[in-house]
């Protein structure tokens, strides 16, 4: 077949760069003329769909992009990669049996992706086969450091303690999070965090990276509770998705010895204050915790934490990044997986309840259990909600 014309392939080009800016409909817009005007059998048809459906499950439209795959495996059922983004969207459209045989059918033709035994994982625990989720979840992890940690460091760990912990200074101690929009679901835990933070975390001090979405009258509740508020914009033709980057400023700041990276839409709790705890009193400069079978990143963006004054600045850390897939909303695990977990990989206590061990990690102290079903990460605002 010949290549396609240039205006074609300028087509195509358009679609990565809308896609780039965070234009989505554009982006789907292009690409599926893109789709429509490439034949069905060509060998580019696979590659054109698959970057559609990313565009439509980017966009909640899963029942497009599961119909569109189907299609797409009528005509290349060999192809390993549609079976795994296949997979991927029966499991948003809480179909865990059919993505368990997908992933499945993607394995047996070869596929080597972390991503499907990340989705083995999630998939087998929703049927109730935790034995078999957490082998899922143990391979991802295995395989995501075979990549990742035979990166090339681009900073290192000082021979040096980490810093004592001081906690009559709670400026140099910092719990980021990033905030935009004006959605419940974020705002209402967050301040719920601030109001419990001199209770749980004494010492601490709470940082919001934010968007002028925010209300200025919770803005300064925010504030009335001791949170430093940092004013941030978004520069023009950058993803919305990098938003979720601006807690990471936190990892550069001269004045900060000691940080934890957190979701704004979960709780702090006991759990999480014990294993903080155990950390600061460890020779590890760096902590994270995976408390659930979803957690199969080596590092989690809103459970991880470390000693200040050792990684580069986010602006660096996106300047050497690479990018092993297409960028989407999971920029921040995958620049944490590409650019941090070569640095901290040596130099970091992971305390993990579900597959502890794997690469080195170790339980949870044995103090501030929370309920079975609850987890350290977890989305909070339901237990906001009315009748709760």
């Amino acid at each position: 077949m010949r290549a396609p014309s240039l205006p074609f392939a300028m087509l195509r080009q358009a679609a990565r760069e809308a896609h780039a800016r965070g234009e989505m409909a554009r982006a789907i817009g292009l690409q599926t003329r893109v789709v429509n005007a490439t034949p069905p059998d060509a060998a580019t048809n696979a590659d054109d769909v698959l970057f559609l459906c990313l565009l439509l499950h980017g966009t909640g439209r899963v029942a497009e992009g599961t119909s569109l795959l189907r299609d797409t495996l009528s005509r290349f059922p060999g192809n390993p990669a549609l079976h795994e983004n296949l997979a991927v969207l029966l499991l948003a459209a809480d179909d865990p049996k059919g993505a368990i045989s997908a992933c499945e059918t993607a394995l047996a033709l070869g596929a080597v992706s972390p991503n499907l035994h990340d989705c083995l994982c999630d998939a087998y625990s929703r049927t109730g086969r935790q034995d078999l989720a957490i082998e899922a979840g143990r391979r991802a992890l295995e395989a995501k450091d075979l990549i990742f940690g035979a990166g090339r460091p681009i900073a290192a760990i000082p021979a040096a303690s980490p810093p004592a912990f001081d906690m009559t200074n709670p400026d140099e101690n910092v719990i980021a999070y990033c905030l935009w929009g004006d959605q419940p679901r974020y705002q209402v835990p967050l301040l719920e965090n601030a109001r419990i933070l001199p209770h749980l975390f004494p010492g601490w001090t709470i940082r919001v990276y934010h968007d002028t979405g925010a209300a200025p009258e919770y803005l300064t509740a925010l504030a009335s509770h001791g949170v430093q508020l940092c004013p941030m914009a978004l520069p023009a033709g950058v993803p919305a998705h990098r938003r979720l980057l601006w807690r990471f400023a936190v990892i550069a700041d001269p004045g900060v010895k000691r940080f934890l990276i957190r979701d704004a839409d979960s709780l702090l709790s006991v759990k999480e204050r014990v294993a903080v705890d155990a950390w600061i009193n460890s020779p590890f400069h760096f902590h994270a915790m995976r408390d659930w079978y979803t957690h199969t990143d080596l590092l989690l963006a809103g459970m991880w934490g470390g000693s200040g004054g050792i990684l580069p600045a986010p602006e660096t850390l996106m300047m050497n990044f690479k990018g092993w897939r297409v960028e989407n909303d999971h920029i921040d695990q995958d620049v944490l997986s590409e650019m941090v977990w070569p640095i901290v990989r040596h130099d970091i206590l992971v305390h993990d309840s579900v597959f502890t061990g794997c690469l080195g990690s170790v339980p949870f102290p044995p103090f501030g259990a929370l309920p079975p079903g609850s987890h350290i990460g977890q989305n909070a605002f339901p237990w906001f909600s009315p009748g709760r």
